[in-house]
């Protein structure tokens, strides 16, 4: 049995360095989503991971980097699934579908929340570069116009008060919800959102599909 190519620029080192790379992704989405991009250091990634730093270097330069790429992620499976929602069939209006769509993605992914919530204030604190920033944020203004009511204006049109009013309250769920704080109330973070919706879909004069 031959032993596998020594080239680091081969199909072998190149399967191993895809699998490094995914290991370090899976132990960075765990630390990020405890300690926050401010919290987390290269060295909690790498014990995680169970590699050094070291390892981690040549694939990512900067923890900042690698937020970057998991929130990329995130933020493209979170749009593919409100996106789906909203032009699919079922109960509600397009929007009112994207907003449970949204709630739910989150709810079935509650350590995503913490990772997200930087790219919902728009990175203006930490950041991750502006080439990031710029592409980040433009990933969550396309999920977060499927929101509105209203049709899109154009291609690069931002959300609109309606969509920004919906999109605080679901974030506001979600937090009040990994806190504890709904328990109070017995009320489930779905039905919240429900009950807004509705109300705001009768104050607005507007008929459930």
């Amino acid at each position: 049995m031959n032993p596998p190519p020594s080239s680091s620029t081969g199909p072998w080192a190149s399967s191993v360095r895809d699998m490094k790379r995914v290991a370090i992704l899976a132990a960075a989405s765990e630390v990020f989503g405890e300690e926050g991009l401010q919290g987390a250091t290269m060295r909690q990634i790498a014990q995680r991971a169970g590699c050094t730093t070291g390892a981690i270097y040549p694939l990512f330069a900067s923890k900042e980097l690698i937020y970057a790429e998991l929130l990329a992620t995130s933020l493209a499976d979170l749009h593919a699934h409100v996106s789906a929602a909203a032009s699919g069939a079922g109960a509600g209006l397009p929007h009112e579908r994207a907003a449970k769509a949204f709630l739910d993605h989150y709810l079935a992914r509650p350590y995503e929340v913490n990772l997200g919530l930087y790219a919902f204030n728009g990175l203006k604190k930490l950041g991750v570069g502006k080439e990031h920033d710029l592409a980040l944020n433009k990933a969550l203004m396309d999920t977060l116009v499927l929101l509105s009511p209203h049709a899109r204006r154009s291609r690069h049109s931002p959300p609109d008060a309606e969509a920004m009013a919906t999109f605080a309250q679901l974030i506001g769920t979600l937090v009040l919800h990994q806190a504890g704080r709904l328990q109070f109330a017995k009320l489930s973070p779905r039905q919240l959102i429900e009950h807004s919706l509705t109300t705001r879909r009768r104050a607005a004069g507007q008929q459930e599909t």
